[in-house]
């Protein structure tokens, strides 16, 4: 009967992904420039299937129907890009179209610009965004912002609806255009240099003042949300190569509990992690062949190999940041990055998880972490701290992360980031300790305190005097591991597992079904009947 139900499931999702492909045209990815490429994830590109419904409905829809009484209402011709309304914080918006060569040979320039404008912001806790609108796609919005040439760069300053067209593009001209201050370009040759590729050394001008193990360095000289990725990337296939296999048993063989360990590893970067993160195209290959590729050491190579190019591309070093100078080093710092991205993750993606609910329930993804770090971590030191301090309760998560399994307070998903950011602030503080002793020297609390992430360089309302403020630290964490602007809301079905402490009746199952099948069957006639309206304008 299980085995049935779930047939049915999936014979509905197959159905509901089917109409609304039918529904709304699926956008055609040589349409864009800088969709889902890894070099161009500061950009946002405007995607209607990931814009807010409010861009295409609502006031706009309204509106329509007064001009134009008595006919459908088209949706095309009214759809408002969000970042050309007011409410909106300083940002450049380019219109191009995808088979200019202008606009090809450009688009390295505009990644490149939206690095130096925020990097020489004088307000650190403010953010230019960087748009970008294919005209190709999105034929009306241009011809509506009287686009008459490719590429046209508009500059809007916080809260206005007023652009000024960039005839001349600089990242002066642009801090001028959007009412931001920044610093000169000449103030620290080392600083203009953050982002690239050049690691630091003994032959630098400048050296990195020392950095905590997520690679924020203490002078708030921090990685780009591009580089974070990077290194996580790098850090996540470093360790299905080199970690999974490194049986401290002596044999290549993973016994059950590290195999029912690693599949719950991958369950939970497959839902925790942003839909559109290419990493993705790595890990659902991996939860389709998983009996597979956990055979032999050699199998899980040639997984990896498989999707390296699309997933790390040329690159093969972690960042400067991550590796303080030193060539090859990194791998912790990734993972660590990875973690937060995860934490962060729960709290934006719960909401997407279909099936087994008892899986996305923070104990669960804390112990889920934990079992992955005690069977495929191979530093023995940090190991023993990570399961010896979780399984004594550490920072109070046997209470904070105790959560009902239906219906948990919004605020409750919160907890697990915040655990995770102070275990690691607590590993800092160690670190830090572990040094000056080496050395003979007592740390005072000052140099404990520099230790601690976020500094007030980085986030001046995290912190008053000796108390944190939670909230600040929450938005904090999720400006520095998640990426801007709309996400696409993309279902996740997870199976239930045998043996699950938490099990659902009968009766319960059955009504969630039923729901299922009931919104999916509403969902089916509404985007059929939408389909026949447009149908008969056509024909009219």
């Amino acid at each position: 009967m299980h085995k049935f139900v779930c047939l049915l499931r999936l014979l509905f999702l197959a159905v509901f992904s089917l109409t609304i492909v039918q529904c709304r045209e699926a956008d055609d990815r040589s349409r864009f420039l800088y969709a889902d490429d890894p070099a161009a994830t500061d950009i946002i590109e405007y995607q209607l299937h990931n814009a807010p419904s409010r861009d295409y409905s609502g006031d706009e829809r309204r509106e329509a129907s007064k001009n134009q009484p008595g006919s459908e209402y088209d949706e095309e011709r009214h759809i408002k890009p969000y970042f050309l309304t007011g409410e909106n914080g300083p940002r450049v918006v380019q219109f191009y179209s995808p088979w200019c060569g202008h606009c090809q040979s450009f688009k390295s320039k505009y990644v490149a610009l939206y690095k130096e404008v925020n990097r020489r912001l004088v307000d650190e806790e403010t953010e230019v965004n960087f748009y970008a609108v294919s005209c190709s796609v999105h034929h009306w919005v241009c011809l509506q912002n009287n686009i008459k040439g490719f590429p046209t760069i508009l500059a809007f300053k916080e809260n206005s609806v007023d652009p000024l067209q960039l005839k001349e593009v600089t990242a002066d001209n642009i801090a001028v255009a959007v009412g931001v201050d920044i610093k000169s370009s000449l103030r620290d040759g080392i600083k203009d240099n953050i982002d690239s590729d050049v690691e630091g050394g003994e032959d630098s001008e400048e050296g990195f003042r020392p950095i905590d193990i997520l690679g924020a360095s203490l002078d708030g000289l921090s990685r780009t949300r591009e580089a974070v990725y990077r290194d996580a990337a790098l850090s996540f296939t470093y360790a299905l190569k080199t970690e999974m296999f490194a049986n401290r048993d002596g044999n290549n063989v993973l016994d059950t509990n590290q195999r029912d360990a690693f599949a719950e590893w991958i369950d939970l970067l497959y839902w925790t992690l942003p839909p559109t993160w290419i990493l993705h195209t790595l890990i659902n290959d991996i939860r389709v062949n998983l009996d597979a590729v956990l055979v032999s050491e050699n199998n899980m190579q040639i997984m990896v190999q498989k999707h390296d190019d699309v997933v790390n591309g040329m690159h093969t070093t972690w960042s400067a940041q991550c590796s303080k100078g030193v060539d090859g080093a990194g791998y912790l710092c990734g993972m660590w990055s990875l973690f937060h991205i995860i934490s962060i993750g729960v709290i934006e993606r719960h909401r997407a998880v279909l099936g087994a609910r008892d899986q996305i329930l923070t104990e669960n993804v804390a112990l889920t972490l934990r079992n992955y770090i005690e069977h495929f971590v191979s530093c023995e030191e940090c190991r023993h701290y990570f399961v010896e301090m979780f399984d004594s309760c550490g920072f109070n998560h046997c209470r904070r992360l105790k959560q009902p399994q239906k219906l948990p307070p919004p605020e409750s998903w919160q907890e697990f980031p915040l655990w995770l950011w102070e275990v690691h602030n607590h590993i800092n503080v160690k670190l830090v300790e572990a040094k000056l002793k080496a050395s003979n020297v007592v740390a005072s609390s000052d140099e404990l305190n520099t230790a601690l992430w976020p500094s007030p360089e980085h986030c001046p309302q995290c912190k008053s005097g000796n108390k944190w403020d939670t909230k600040a630290v929450i938005a904090h964490l999720k400006k520095e591991f998640w990426p801007k602007g709309v996400q696409n809301f993309r279902f996740i079905v997870l199976k239930k597992k045998d043996g699950s402490k938490h099990t659902n009746s009968n009766r319960a199952n059955l009504i969630e079904n039923l729901i299922f099948f009931a919104g999916s069957a509403v969902f089916v006639m509404w985007c059929t009947r939408k389909q026949k309206r447009h149908q008969k304008q056509h024909i009219v």
